[in-house]
């Protein structure tokens, strides 16, 4: 089949659901195209570095010349035209709100192209201005898109329940998670980038904002200061890094926290991850925390919290711990539990067997692919 994914942004420094799921629909035998803009996404303010092995794809990336990106969101014409030429037998969109996709679905609806909208939103954003247009587009050409488009796949339950419960959306809702790469991401031996003798190493990787809850973290490790050997190790940069080396300046945690500013390649995390000994995601808000799938595929034992899709992706008690956003003592009393070493490595070989039976990027391929052949 030939496949049409349209996603606004598509960077060869992250590896994004479009990635992977491009990635193992070409292997299973379609031919599939990206249809992206030129304009450079929020997050290539990168966590991770630049990654070259990223530009040889077995698909095909199609940029086009984005004239206007309006907050975030390109607005590119000639996808339109595009999809109106290429005969296409189905085009995925990702999300409904870029216009990019708007351009998309109204060429594959006069094309008579059968179209699939594949969401991950579990919130509305905290900005007030993005937060009204993005309500407003909601009532008018986002609305016009949910009700036209011939499948609805939500990446998590969490991302259901918005459209569900904000959105209005009655029709049927299939739920198809994110994956991950179980080949890339596996247990290694590290390479000293965790540089310490401490008993236990925590690990956790965001973009430093607020709606990520680091600070819950670090306060929760002033909590472990007395009573255990426990060092937190940050991956990231963003907005809120000040505010959180001053945090742990002020609780006197400059021996029991370090922040990882150089950057790490993609192909170099499966190292990182495994030299941890648990991961550790304290998101107030979290669409769906790829990184989760990442750490437990290196068989890490996970701690996060009770929001988005790591409700779908964390069984509490068998592969990790989930917690409430924000609930400090609760996060602390986990990270203790795990300084057993046997249940410790119990968890992680029960995560990574968790993750390759259902999050694999080839067992998500093939849900889409049995979607796309019932459409058709």
């Amino acid at each position: 089949m030939k496949i049409c994914i349209v996603v606004p942004f598509f960077t060869p420094f992250v590896r994004g659901n479009e990635y992977g799921l491009a990635q193992s629909l070409t292997k299973l035998g379609h031919d599939v195209t990206i249809v992206t803009s030129t304009a450079k996404a929020p997050r290539e303010v990168m966590i991770r570095g630049k990654d070259c092995n990223f530009y040889s794809y077995d698909f095909k990336v199609k940029y086009f010349t984005t004239p206007l990106n309006l907050g975030e969101n390109p607005m590119v014409p000639s996808v339109f035209t595009h999809i109106l030429k290429n005969d296409y037998d189905v085009v995925l969109l990702q999300e409904d709100y870029p216009f990019i996709c708007h351009l998309a679905y109204f060429a594959a609806r006069l094309k008579r192209t059968p179209t699939i909208l594949s969401t991950e939103r579990t919130y509305y954003p905290t900005d007030l201005k993005k937060r009204i247009l993005l309500k407003t587009f909601d009532k008018t050409v986002n609305k016009i898109v949910r009700d036209g488009v011939d499948v609805i796949t939500a990446h998590c339950n969490s991302a259901k329940e918005f459209m569900i419960k904000e959105l209005g959306v009655k029709r049927e809702i299939k739920v198809i998670n994110v994956g991950v790469d179980t080949k890339l991401f596996r247990p290694m031996e590290g390479k000293g980038q965790l540089s310490t003798s401490c008993k236990l190493k925590i690990l956790t990787v965001a973009r430093l904002h607020r709606y990520k809850g680091l600070n819950y973290l670090i306060e929760a490790m002033q909590l472990l200061q007395e009573s255990s050997e426990a060092k937190l190790y940050i991956l990231g940069r963003g907005a809120e890094e000040r505010n959180l080396k001053n945090l742990v300046k002020r609780l006197g945690l400059e021996g029991e926290v370090e922040f990882l500013e150089k950057p790490i390649p993609n192909y170099e995390m499966p190292f990182l991850y495994s030299e941890c000994d648990i991961y550790v995601q304290p998101s107030i808000i979290e669409p769906y925390g790829i990184v989760v799938l990442e750490a437990m595929a290196c068989e890490k034992p996970v701690i996060g919290t009770k929001v988005g899709g790591m409700l779908d992706t964390i069984k509490n008690g068998e592969t990790g711990y989930l917690v409430e956003p924000g609930n400090v003592k609760e996060m602390a009393d986990r990270i203790m539990i795990l300084m057993n070493r046997d249940k410790k490595t119990e968890m992680g070989k029960k995560a990574r067997e968790w993750v390759i039976d259902n999050f694999d990027w080839m067992v998500i391929g093939k849900r889409y692919q049995e979607v796309i052949e019932d459409l058709l």
